[in-house]
């Protein structure tokens, strides 16, 4: 029997060779489609119950604590974590693509910080164990399936939200 982590699994392998498809001109014919999968503009439903019990305000440790959470949009919902030294970071939960992207990923998501860091520069260790707790906590939670599936349909890889969207968009969002 077919279980819901298979189902999104295939979500995933599906978006995955829609974006291997996708180069030069046939990306160009593709674009459409692809933004309309990840509703550019449009919010969907929350997939929050993923990091439960947590909830904007909690605290994560090491002086961090959730700050507000987005529902999927673009591609990927958005944990913004706020240090009590006035840092803050935006962890963007995106559909695992390949071999995973980010600083941490669990079966399902990747978790990409989006602090204007350059690619190069070391995440700070506070920051960074902070956003591998909450992908164990996001680990066992997925194995749970015990909220709403569908926010996950409209998620996509961390890759191809670059190559739709741009970098630039994904740091500062719709104004640019």
């Amino acid at each position: 029997m077919t279980s819901r982590r298979d189902v999104l699994r295939s979500m995933g392998i599906g978006a995955a060779a829609l974006a291997a498809a996708t180069g030069g001109a046939a990306a160009a014919a593709v674009r459409p489609s692809m933004e309309a999968f990840s509703h550019p503009g449009q919010t969907a439903a929350s997939p929050w119950w993923i990091i439960a019990p947590l909830k904007a305000g909690s605290s994560v440790g090491k002086g961090w604590s959730i700050a507000w959470l987005s529902e999927v949009r673009d591609g990927a919902s958005v944990v913004r974590l706020a240090h009590r030294d006035g840092r803050a970071v935006d962890v963007h939960v995106c559909a695992r693509g390949g071999n995973g992207q980010g600083i941490a990923q669990t079966a399902l998501f990747d978790l990409i910080t989006m602090d204007g860091r350059d690619r190069d520069a070391a995440t700070p260790e506070d920051m960074g164990r902070v956003v591998m707790s909450l992908a164990r906590r996001i680990r066992h939670n997925e194995t749970q399936l015990a909220g709403d599936l569908r926010p996950f349909a409209h998620m996509m890889s961390h890759a191809d939200r670059v190559d739709l969207f741009g970098p630039e968009r994904l740091l500062l969002g719709e104004a640019v």
